[in-house]
């Protein structure tokens, strides 16, 4: 219907056109050219409609798209004179507000192939009525009559070469034949598949892959297409277009991609035949595309990293060490300006530097192993072990237990709980640490860039992070406006110190519920055990008076205590948890009930049938993950919700590494856990939800299933 009401537009508003090898409309100017100055009899040769158009302005390709009308040529030519078909160069794709378009702009020429009567006496005269559409916010249809006359010789002449060199041009612009086997599926939905050996192809020198179909209706005109590109060749799913007519046995279009080479970047088309293929198997759900899945610039990624790191301030994993700072700053309070500031200064290189050793350490891991995601150290259990360690040691200090300075250095708290500078860094250092398992918005987007960058890029984005971490107590120590809003120092300072404990102890706590799930029931007894030696070392040293041999065969005593303490990390690396997770088999702290274990088999079986399908990527030591199942997946009516919708409920695990799930991770461009993925019935590519979720935003998204039922 567009196309017919464009075309009686077209007849009615056009004005009378003179015929001249030159037009020049509002918008277009156009020309005919011919590569040859003298014409043999009999013998082919090129003319070309050249289009130059008014910026911002497009004309359309043979398939325009959505909308739109391609340019016609209509000749009139001496008897025994034939024209053939337009040769159409590779188009671009137009997408203007939400209206997806196939067309040309700035310049396009469409050539075309003349052959002149073999008894060809005398000039040969060419004419030619060219009608197009030429659109910006609005279109426009205008048309020209076109004269052009060749005189004819015993030989052909070739034109000047200015004009050869157009024509040169314009040849480069059309697709050459595909030197690859084609063919094409549909899958249940109906939807087309379509697939080109092109073997041998380096998937990362190759990018923006996008198929044109040659012809309106068997395919939907899209204005993004997630192509594979692989060893083994390209694979782009498709829609079905509106046509009502069956699949066509043959899919023609142009199949446009940009290659990196050695001489630089180059664009390329290529003509494609496929042919339908009944025994087409679909491959497994496709991430790529995914929406959600944000392509960052370096810029983009250092802005989220810095709003991440400023909102983790707010996250549970590192809300009691940060007020155990605030309440040390509360100290600070009258002390000189620069006294504050130097602790400001000190706590963020912490900070920076821990990010700086972290950005190090993922460098290192991706040179030597590969991926590497956010929250890799707790997948160890014997990191788990360290950090339940000095979460239990920093309680033990904030209760009063001990004083120790600068001797405790080893086991670190009696660093962090120091006064002054040394005090400061290390406290920079333990928000670093026990951040890592918390997650904040806008961190998912920036720490996947992050980590599938280069060196530098990895390392300025986690700083970027680090910065946003520590900038509002910097903010705190640098601002005297906000250091007199803070409450007057008193003996409240000792009881909310004392209080601060309970939050490391319950760290403790979790921390030693994440040992067990990555190392079984052993790791209870490690843990503890070493929790009793690391006590019995800190009483040890506190004892006074004695002889000197007498001081000096407690700190053996209290030195081998907690070397044996750290001995059990030993037993950790060849214990339960290598066996454990080689088997498949453990139990983990994840809670499966009413849950399928996610696997890429189950979740492609499951979108292949167009079910709906939600995988919920979690780890035991994830607590946005958990605060997620509490507050939006578990509760009464979500459940209820995903069982009316038939939604396929998948959980992947990664509470120990996992290959399966972390290359889930970087195919959708995310770092770390938590990750969900939604499937709507039929879906190309899933949705990424946000990592915080509420129970409305789920019940939101199911929502669209049972209207789509109704």
């Amino acid at each position: 219907m567009l196309r017919f009401l464009a075309l009686l537009l077209a007849l009615l508003v056009a004005g009378p056109a003179f015929a001249q090898s030159v037009v020049q409309t509002d918008n277009v100017r156009a020309e005919l050219l011919s590569d040859v100055a003298t014409v043999k009899p009999g013998e082919p040769f090129w003319v070309g409609l050249r289009q130059t158009i008014r910026p911002k302005w497009h004309t359309y390709w043979k398939n325009p798209g959505e909308s739109g009308l391609p340019t016609e040529i209509a000749w009139t030519l001496p008897a025994g004179a034939t024209a053939g078909p337009i040769v159409w160069p590779a188009p671009s794709l137009f997408d203007i507000g939400g209206v997806t378009n196939y067309g040309f702009k700035d310049e396009a020429m469409l050539l075309v192939r003349i052959t002149p009567p073999a008894d060809l006496a005398g000039p040969l005269k060419l004419a030619a009525e060219a009608n197009w559409l030429v659109c910006e916010d609005v279109c426009i249809p205008e048309e020209g009559k076109f004269e052009l006359t060749l005189p004819s010789g015993a030989a052909a002449t070739p034109a000047p070469p200015a004009l050869r060199a157009l024509f040169e041009t314009a040849r480069r612009s059309v697709p050459t034949e595909s030197p690859w086997p084609a063919r094409y599926g549909v899958s249940k939905s109906g939807d087309p598949t379509l697939i080109v050996e092109a073997r041998g192809l380096k998937p990362d020198t190759i990018r923006d892959v996008y198929f044109f179909p040659a012809e309106w209706g068997p395919v939907a005109t899209m204005a993004k297409q997630t192509a594979s590109v692989t060893a083994e060749g390209i694979r782009i799913p498709l829609r079905k277009g509106d046509a009502k007519a069956a699949m066509p046995a043959v899919l023609a279009g142009t199949l446009v991609l940009t290659e990196k080479t050695a001489d630089g970047t180059v664009k390329q088309a290529f003509d494609v035949s496929a042919k339908l293929d009944p025994a087409f198997v679909p491959a497994p759900a496709s991430l790529a595309g995914a929406a959600g899945a944000e392509q960052l610039s370096l810029v983009q990624a250092l802005l989220f990293a810095l709003l991440g790191g400023l909102i983790l301030n707010l996250m549970p994993c590192v809300f009691p060490v940060l007020a155990m700072k605030a309440a040390a700053f509360a100290r600070l309070a009258g002390h000189a300006q620069a006294e504050m500031r130097r602790d400001g200064l000190t706590y963020t290189a912490g900070v920076l530097v821990s990010f700086a050793a972290m950005a190090a350490i993922v460098v290192a891991i991706r040179a030597s192993v590969g991926d590497v995601a956010w929250g890799f150290q707790f997948q160890s259990p014997v990191f788990s072990l360290l950090i339940a360690y000095l979460f239990f040691t920093v309680g033990l200090n904030l209760s009063g237990v001990f004083e120790f300075g600068g001797r405790l250095a080893g086991v670190g708290q009696g660093l962090v709980a120091r006064g002054g500078t040394t005090g400061a860094f290390f406290t920079g250092v333990l928000a670093v640490i026990v951040a890592t398992p918390c997650t904040a918005p806008f961190m998912a987007a920036a720490l996947g860039f992050a980590l599938s960058q280069p060196a530098p890029a990895t390392v300025a984005v986690l700083l970027a992070m680090g910065l946003g971490l520590a900038l509002p107590y910097l903010a705190l120590t640098m601002i005297p406006a906000l250091q007199r809003m803070l409450p007057r120092p008193g003996p409240w300072m000792d009881r909310l110190r004392q209080f601060l404990a309970f939050p490391m102890y319950a760290s403790a706590v979790w921390m030693i519920w994440v040992l067990t799930q990555q190392t079984g029931s052993n790791g209870v007894l490690y843990a503890l055990g070493g929790m009793i030696l690391i006590a019995f070392a800190i009483w040890l040293l506190r004892l006074g008076g004695g002889t000197s041999s007498g001081n000096w065969t407690r700190r053996g005593v209290a030195a081998a205590a907690v070397l044996l303490a750290f001995a059990a990390t030993l037993k950790l690396e060849d214990g339960p948890a290598t066996a454990a997770s080689a088997s498949g088999e453990r139990t983990s702290g994840v809670n499966f009930e009413g849950w399928e274990r996610f696997s890429r088999a189950r979740m492609a079986e499951a979108v292949a049938a167009g079910k709906p399908v939600f995988v919920d990527f979690t780890a035991a030591w994830c607590i946005t993950c958990l605060v997620n199942e509490r507050v939006a997946l578990e509760t009464p009516a979500t459940k209820k919700a995903f069982e009316q919708a038939g939604v396929v409920k998948l959980k992947g695990d990664w509470t120990n590494r996992d290959d399966e799930i972390t290359g889930v991770l970087k195919e959708v461009g995310r770092a770390g856990v938590p990750l969900y993925l939604f499937w709507a019935p039929g879906a190309a590519a899933p949705k990424i939800l946000p990592q915080v979720l509420t129970e409305a935003m789920i019940l939101s998204e199911l929502s669209s299933i049972q209207q789509a039922k109704r």
